[in-house]
This record gives structure tokens, C-alpha cells and sequence, in this order.
């Protein structure tokens, strides 16, 4: 690793601990009800992304482009909100794809109204 390189992954750690900062700064101003030990944990996660992303970007010779400093700042401004996305769409997602597949390679059509309907019997009886 030489001395540009490490210069790549210091900048970019310290662009996404930017955004980190600016959320947390952000999340303090709006009173979200956080302890102060969560906005901590916020920017030690900002830190690891950040450099972890950053290190990727170098490998993949990414490091000099506008748009990594753009996607480091999101990622540290943003991730919680990602993150929270992510895993609120998550099962929908692979539901939705896991039917998608069975229904295109077998021709059957998988749907949960079934289920749905036991469950008015059960509420009728």
C-alpha cells in the first residue's frame, strides 16, 4: 500500500464521518429522542463504512471520481435511513421475489390469499 493510497482512505473516511456528523448534528436539532451513546455508535458505524467503502473504491480505482466523494457522504449521512429501509422492505422484497421465480419456473402462482381466508373462518366461528 503506498502513501496515495492511504491518502484515498483518509479522505474518504473522513468525507463519510462528514455526513455522519451532519446526521447526528441533524438528529440532535430535530430532538430525536437518541441517547447520546447512539450518536456515538452512529459515527464509530460511520467510520468502519466509511473506510471499509472507501478501501473498496481505491481497489476498484474508483477513489479519484466526483461521484465517490457524493456516494461516501450519502452512505455516512444516510445509512441509518438505509438501513431501516432495507430491512422494513426486506421481507416484502424476497417474498415477493421467492414467488416471482416459483411462479415463472414451475407456471404455479403462489399467493397467500389461502391463508387469508383461513383466517376469516377463524374469526367467523
Amino acid at each position: 500500500m503506498n502513501l496515495d493510497s492511504i491518502k484515498a482512505l483518509l479522505i474518504g473516511t473522513a468525507i463519510a464521518f462528514s455526513g455522519g456528523l451532519l446526521r447526528v448534528l441533524v438528529s440532535i436539532q430535530n430532538k430525536e429522542k437518541k441517547q447520546p451513546w447512539e450518536h456515538f455508535i452512529t459515527l464509530m458505524i460511520v467510520i468502519i463504512v466509511g473506510f471499509t467503502m472507501s478501501y473498496l473504491m481505491n481497489r476498484a480505482e474508483l477513489h479519484d471520481k466526483w461521484y465517490s466523494t457524493g456516494i461516501l457522504f450519502v452512505l455516512g449521512y444516510g445509512y441509518d435511513k438505509f438501513l431501516k429501509m432495507i430491512t422494513t422492505n426486506l421481507p416484502n422484497w424476497i417474498d415477493k421475489s421467492v414467488n416471482l421465480f416459483i411462479e415463472n419456473r414451475y407456471g404455479v402462482r403462489s399467493d397467500r390469499q389461502p391463508d387469508e381466508e383461513e383466517k376469516k373462518d377463524d374469526v367467523i366461528q
